[in-house]
């Protein structure tokens, strides 16, 4: 059988077909794929798995995941070891292509190599996606891809992550988890000027453009201070905690497609990890985004000869789910959360708030799916930014208040989601 095995691989290997590797190495890269969230960068929209296609939004524009899938022509399937290491962990494909760092080489850089070629190995095992993946096309200058060596030189720290033999083994792997394969810095550290990550204030928050990643330091009003260790797990296992957020936009992706699948010691790994961080205050946070707003009541808008705009549209859209004292409904992870007591109305900066109400909610989960309709088809940015205001004011923190309806006509531009019709005279959007 030995003998068998040995002529199959060099037969293959002779007609250039993948060796592929040991069940052992193929369910570690499975694994480390996931913990990677490999997937959500690298398969399109009801796509085949990791065959590229999905448009990752960026300031400079859109840049599309590449088809990472076995195939030889599209894919990784004719890469070599070397080549493939060189893109996770240098930003550097085959030939030499420059890639943007929308891939987040700047954290794969501290991955070990052993894992870097596991994950290899559970991506050649896989079918591969005959299918290429939209070429990437931004304006000048940002198309010159050469100039992505200058912005390595300054902002790329390459190395693999070694243990700290002072700190646990638990603390050591939420390090890893963090800081390399889960990448969370790409999108919650800051960014300097050169858009490179700010390695002096990590963790305390990013701007995504659409989004904000929230501050995840321990500090007690604008990171995790005030959340409790099996807050912060059940968070990223089902992405919803009573009293605390449920999540939306990026990282619902992250939950969806990673956080949910790892062991739950890894994610108390990751928490016991980010208390150690240093805390990152944020003067705009008088005191912890959950602990903002109260119940309302719309029963104030009856036998007013002029009821607030917002209102308005909270009862006819938000109420019916959210509770007209805003307080939510159902139970479990697939409730409808409570407005008030909310990290996302509770914060000083309403981006997160606009962007739920234009994009709605989408979370596959284990459990089942968790679902917000988006109601960019159907609210004017008027009528968005009415209904953000008002509920900033009577359920979040009222300094987040000044939505203008300019804004949300950029975020909608940047989320490229198309303006409800606009009806004329006498003509009902009824029909």
């Amino acid at each position: 059988m030995k003998m068998l095995m040995l002529l199959l691989c060099a037969l293959a290997a002779g007609c250039g077909l993948p060796v592929y590797a040991d069940q052992t190495q193929i369910q570690r890269g499975k694994y480390l794929a996931t913990a990677a969230d490999c997937a959500a960068c690298h398969t399109a929209t009801n796509g085949k798995p990791f065959g590229g296609g999905f448009a990752v939004s960026t300031p400079f524009g859109q840049i599309y995941g590449s088809n990472i899938s076995a195939d030889r022509q599209y894919g990784i399937g004719s890469w070599s070891e070397e080549e493939f290491v060189a893109a996770v962990r240098e930003g550097t494909g085959k030939d030499g292509k420059q890639l943007y760092p929308a891939m987040p080489y700047d954290s794969f850089s501290q991955m070990r190599r052993e894992d870097v070629l596991a994950i290899r190995a559970y991506l050649l095992s896989l079918p591969g996606v005959h299918e290429p993946s939209p070429e990437t096309r931004l304006p000048f200058p940002f198309n010159q891809r050469w100039g992505l060596r200058f912005w390595k030189w300054l902002n790329l720290d390459q190395g693999e992550i070694h243990s700290d033999p002072s700190q646990s083994a638990e603390w050591n792997n939420g390090r890893y988890l963090v800081e390399a394969l889960a990448h969370c810095g790409t999108c919650h550290t800051p960014r300097n000027l050169t858009k490179g990550m700010d390695r002096d204030r990590p963790l305390a928050g990013g701007d995504l453009g659409g989004w904000i990643a929230w501050n995840i330091t321990p500090d007690q009003h604008a990171g995790i201070g005030s959340w409790s260790e099996n807050q912060l797990v059940d968070y990223m296992k089902t992405g919803f905690v009573a009293g605390q957020d449920s999540a939306s936009g990026p990282m619902a992706e992250a939950i969806e497609h990673s956080l949910q699948y790892l062991p739950e010691q890894d994610l108390r790994d990751i928490v016991r990890y980010l208390r150690t961080v240093k805390p990152a205050s944020d003067s705009t946070q008088s005191k912890p985004r959950n602990q903002w707003g109260e119940a309302g009541s719309l029963a104030t808008l009856r036998g007013t000869k002029q009821a607030d705009a917002g209102a308005i549209v909270f009862a006819g859209s938000c109420a019916s789910c959210h509770g007209a004292e805003g307080g939510g409904s159902g139970q479990g992870f697939s409730a409808y959360p409570s407005l008030y007591s909310h990290t996302t109305t509770g914060a000083s900066d309403s981006r997160n708030l606009v962007s739920v109400v234009l994009n709605g909610v989408h979370r596959r989960m284990a459990e089942g799916e968790i679902f917000m309709p988006p109601f960019a088809p159907e609210l004017s940015d008027r009528q968005v930014a009415d209904v953000s205001n008002y509920v900033s004011r009577q359920f979040g923190n009222p300094s987040a208040a000044s939505v203008t309806a300019k804004q949300v006509a950029e975020l909608r531009k940047a989320a490229k989601l198309a303006s409800p019709p606009v009806y004329g005279q006498g003509e009902s959007a009824m029909r």
